[in-house]
């Protein structure tokens, strides 16, 4: 089938992807779709594969099997948490389609970074930021785009090993620490290669670029504060150009990191400079 969403009602593009996904399921059908919709592309799914076809300088047609999600090596969680994302994003699957990627964690960081792009149009053509809402699915989309084997950025929270308990005012573990460690290990071999920029926001997005923590209306307060104080919104501009370019200088707020040490130093700094904890509801 060609192009099998033209004139569709969303609702429609989404049954049926459902119906196309399930038909093989009756072992009396083998479907295959060309499509430039990133929604046919269910992650959670088991593709055969997913082949990428384009045309070279001179006319020339391409076509490349770019992923098959067995080699991926997706495990159950992985599998629960893109499940997840697409229900919430079903254009997240963008960078199949080509082009610069750089993950980020939230809504936030993927609003400001769009405000930049919507700025220079032409200097970020081809550039997809693709957000993860969550930092457990980050590992996920590291695992496809490592199998995918193209270059990409990631940016995401460096929390705190430990948090606050508000109430109680106990210490305890930060369940979020702990997928540093995770995301660490799916980009190694990339940022080894030079095809993987890591960094990470200390502690996070919103204190580190924009002095305080916000609780409510996250995404909206970071678009108000880009577009009325020209210094955040340059310093943002910046930190997007050095997850495209390695070679650029990593901000302030931000850093590159190797090793779990080196993050745990880099939060500790800011606390002793910021003299603040975490504290959590």
């Amino acid at each position: 089938m060609d192009e099998p969403e033209i004139c569709l009602h969303p609702d429609a593009i989404r049954e049926a992807r459902r119906v196309l996904y399930d038909l093989p399921a009756t072992m009396r059908w083998q479907v295959m779709i060309t499509t430039p919709s990133p929604v046919f592309i269910d992650l959670s799914r088991d593709n055969t594969s997913i082949a990428c076809v384009e045309r070279l300088s001179g006319g020339i047609v391409q076509g490349t099997t770019i992923f098959r999600p067995k080699k991926a090596k997706l495990d159950d969680d992985d599998r629960v948490e893109l499940k997840l994302l697409n229900l919430c994003d079903p254009y997240v699957a963008e960078f199949f389609f080509g082009g610069r990627t750089v993950l980020v964690e939230g809504d936030t960081e993927y609003t400001a970074f769009r405000h930049v792009v919507s700025c220079n149009d032409a200097k970020y053509e081809g550039v997809h930021v693709v957000r993860a809402r969550g930092k457990a699915c980050l590992v996920a989309l590291c695992k496809i785009l490592n199998h995918f084997d193209k270059g990409y950025a990631i940016l995401h929270d460096s929390d705190r090993k430990d948090v606050i308990e508000k109430k109680t005012k106990n210490k305890r573990a930060n369940p979020a620490w702990t997928e540093n460690s995770k995301i660490l290990g799916e980009t190694e071999a990339g940022r080894n290669s030079g095809k993987v920029r890591l960094l990470a926001s200390v502690p996070n997005f919103e204190e580190a670029f924009f002095g305080e923590e916000a609780h409510h209306d996250k995404p909206y307060s970071a678009l108000a504060r880009l577009k009325a104080d020209e210094s955040a919104f340059l310093t943002i501009a910046t930190l997007l150009d050095c997850l495209l370019d390695n070679s650029q200088k990593v901000p302030g707020g931000a850093v590159e990191w190797s090793t779990i040490d080196e993050l745990e130093a880099a939060v500790a700094a800011f606390d002793a400079k910021n003299e603040t904890t975490s504290e959590v509801h």
